[in-house]
């Protein structure tokens, strides 16, 4: 397949900047390895519902460029005029059209219950209130991007945090894996039907984050324990600063499709 985006991608222009889950992890990092290369009057607006871990986020992104707000919103439950009001107060009066790059990291997401087996998924409510943080709430909030930026929508780039466990099945991870597929699917066909926007699929790898305490603590599947345990005994685990580095360094390449599965192990 023919490598190549919708258009060529660059941060260090005047540059409208949202990253969610932005208060741990790689949330953190992407917010901090971007403001780095954010051109001049940029704006950066940080989303979690942590604000003591978000303005700590806030302090390593400052920089003359770049002005950074955060908001500790809970993406699991917000409405869309929440959502849409916090967008659009970043702006602080600015037109859209201040613009040159308008670009949103979808980086928020949990793992779900670990410790139900597959075959004993049943409990509809806990279902409803994993996919209206990790897909749901994910597409509203993509939606009043959209329209906040819809006059200059040929500038938009919209980066999906995603996994190997979008396109591979992980014994165990059936919550995980089936709302990571069914985000990374709806990424996919809006870059299907908007060629002018830049979408990234992009999979981070093996990262070491709180989730990998999480998923060894919690989960009753012995098999997905063992992967877990090997990742984080033989070291292979990556650090955030690593995968986030990649993630943009992929996305200022332009050397994707938009809207592909794009993953840190791909060669360059």
């Amino acid at each position: 397949m023919a490598s190549s985006s919708s258009s060529h991608v660059s941060l260090s222009g005047t540059t409208y900047c949202v990253v969610t889950g932005a208060s741990q992890g790689i949330g953190r990092a992407i917010s901090v390895e971007v403001s780095k290369l954010l051109g001049p009057k940029s704006v950066m607006l940080l989303l979690a519902r942590n604000k003591e871990e978000l303005a700590k986020t806030a302090d390593l992104c400052k920089s003359g460029n770049v002005h950074v707000l955060y908001n500790s919103i809970d993406l699991s439950t917000a409405t869309k005029d929440e959502m849409l009001a916090a967008l659009n107060q970043a702006l602080e009066g600015r037109k859209v059209t201040d613009f040159e790059t308008c670009v949103i990291f979808h980086n928020v997401g949990s793992l779900g219950n670990l410790a139900i087996e597959t075959t004993r998924m049943e409990n509809v409510e806990e279902l409803r209130q994993y996919y209206d943080l990790n897909v749901f709430n994910v597409i509203v909030l993509n939606t009043q991007f959209l329209k906040v930026f819809e006059p200059v929508e040929e500038r938009v780039v919209l980066v999906n945090i995603s996994s190997l466990c979008a396109i591979k099945p992980m014994s165990g991870m059936a919550y995980y894996c089936s709302g990571k597929a069914a985000k990374e699917l709806y990424f996919k066909v809006l870059a299907e039907e908007k060629k002018h926007i830049t979408v990234l699929n992009y999979s981070p790898g093996p990262v070491e984050t709180a989730m990998i305490d999480y998923v060894i603590a919690e989960a009753i599947n012995d098999n997905l324990k063992d992967v877990f345990h090997s990742f984080k005994s033989q070291g292979t685990l990556l650090k955030p600063e690593m995968t986030a580095k990649k993630c943009i360094k992929v996305l200022l390449s332009g050397k994707f499709t938009s809207g592909e599965h794009t993953d840190y192990f791909d060669d360059e």
